[in-house]
């Protein structure tokens, strides 16, 4: 074989192997995109940046604390209403949303289900005529 077939030959299989990983990265339907409806969530920024502001304006931000299997929220107001999100950034399909409202300052909920490790908690509720957004990194 002469040095001619064998340069042919490597150019042949460096470009099989450039076509193969083309065509399996455009079989793949997987995004790096941490959130599904970033373009709905950009459109309502300003919405959500407000919620933010109220609890830095109004000092309502909760403590967020983990006892043994069991998540304990403590508001500042007494009576609140809302929803709490926990998204799982290592895998979106593990992603919970529970409606929540409370008579007193303390929230429980018990996380004995949910998978170990790091979750991003948002806080959306109603209190006090305003509403607000909180969120917090936690780790179970």
């Amino acid at each position: 074989m002469n040095w001619g077939t064998k340069i042919f030959l490597s150019l042949a299989v460096f470009m099989s192997c450039i076509v193969a990983a083309g065509i399996y990265m455009v079989s793949r339907d997987s995004d790096s995109l941490e959130e599904d409806d970033y373009y709905e969530q950009g459109l309502n920024y300003d919405q959500a940046y407000e919620k933010k502001q109220n609890v830095l304006t109004m000092q309502e931000s909760p403590r967020i604390e983990i006892k043994k299997d069991t998540l304990y929220i403590h508001f500042v107001s007494k009576i609140n209403k809302g929803k709490l999100l926990f998204r799982k950034p290592s895998d979106s399909r593990l992603d919970k949303e529970l409606p929540f409202q409370t008579t007193n300052n303390l929230f429980v909920l018990p996380i004995s289900t949910f998978d170990r490790g790091l979750w991003n908690l948002y806080i959306d509720w109603k209190s006090v005529g305003k509403d607000f957004l909180f969120e917090e990194h936690i780790l179970f």
